[in-house]
């Protein structure tokens, strides 16, 4: 349910989420066992959503294939519209930001990033490419100032990142016809975790173990397998084909959104003009 809206955040929305029913109990488990899993699954579930519903912050990473190509975006917000990350959606679309609520976005495109913009721009008209060489020039190891609410921001991913907004999104926890499985300890993350598996299709009857992605669609949630049931993961694919994994962490934690100091950043007035920004 959450992994559309959460997704959507830093992908700059469009990304949905529809899974299939949790698969039904196995045949070769008693049903005392497969009622037990299916409820200490809910259990978690609806835990994990709430803490993440009122989390004061959290770090999402999130690495998304669609047909379109790779994205990937790490994110550390908090409820005030705070933020700080990292985007690589392409090689002309890699670096990082800082958004200050009530202030500005501040984006800084990598040098590799700007090389990329520069390149293609030689093969546009001499006119354009002289200008992208002279803008890129100027943003080379330079924050974009992007004041709060401009218009014609550049397109880059996380430039949504509030979670306030994002949390609000997230209603009530499993539906009720749902059947989650808890399936046993592991590690990931460098930590103990509870998978909780949700498949669509194609499911082992006659063990817990996961099925092969070519048998199925396949959802699981990890959570924090000691204290809080924190969710600290998700992977799966969506009705489109487009496979998704995120971690969260860093629950609770400041968000460090600070403005760069003066002499780092450039003004997004001053090398915008007609077309893009780096008019490519």
């Amino acid at each position: 349910m959450a992994a559309g809206t959460l997704t959507a955040c830093g992908a700059g929305g469009g990304v949905t989420y529809a899974g299939g029913t949790f698969d039904e109990a196995a045949p070769g488990t008693t049903a005392s066992a497969a009622s037990a899993d299916e409820k200490r699954g809910r259990e978690l579930a609806v835990r994990g959503m709430e803490l993440l519903r009122t989390a004061d912050t959290v770090r999402m990473g999130i690495d998304m294939s669609t047909p379109k190509g790779h994205q990937k975006v790490t994110l550390h917000m908090d409820r005030d519209s705070n933020c700080t990350g990292t985007f690589d959606a392409g090689p002309s679309q890699r670096g990082e930001l800082i958004m200050v609520a009530g202030d500005a976005t501040y984006v800084r495109f990598s040098d590799a990033s700007l090389d990329a913009i520069r390149e293609m721009g030689e093969l546009r008209s001499p006119e354009a490419a002289a200008t992208v060489r002279e803008r890129t020039a100027l943003a080379r190891g330079k924050y974009l100032k992007i004041p709060a609410g401009a218009a014609g921001a550049p397109s880059v991913p996380g430039m949504k990142c509030d979670l306030d907004e994002l949390t609000g999104k997230l209603t009530g926890g499993p539906d009720a016809d749902d059947v989650i499985r808890a399936l046993p300890e592991t590690r990931r993350y460098g930590t103990r975790v509870t998978p909780l598996v949700e498949t669509a299709g194609g499911a082992h009857k006659d063990t817990n173990e996961a099925p092969a992605a070519s048998e199925s669609t396949e959802t699981t949630v990890y959570v924090a397998a000691s204290g809080e049931p924190y969710i600290l993961g998700f992977e799966g694919t969506d009705e489109g084909g487009r496979s998704m994994r995120m971690r969260m962490s860093a629950y609770d934690e400041p968000v460090a959104a600070k403005a760069p100091a003066a002499d780092l950043t450039l003004d997004i007035a001053r090398i915008r003009g007609g077309g893009g920004l780096f008019e490519v």
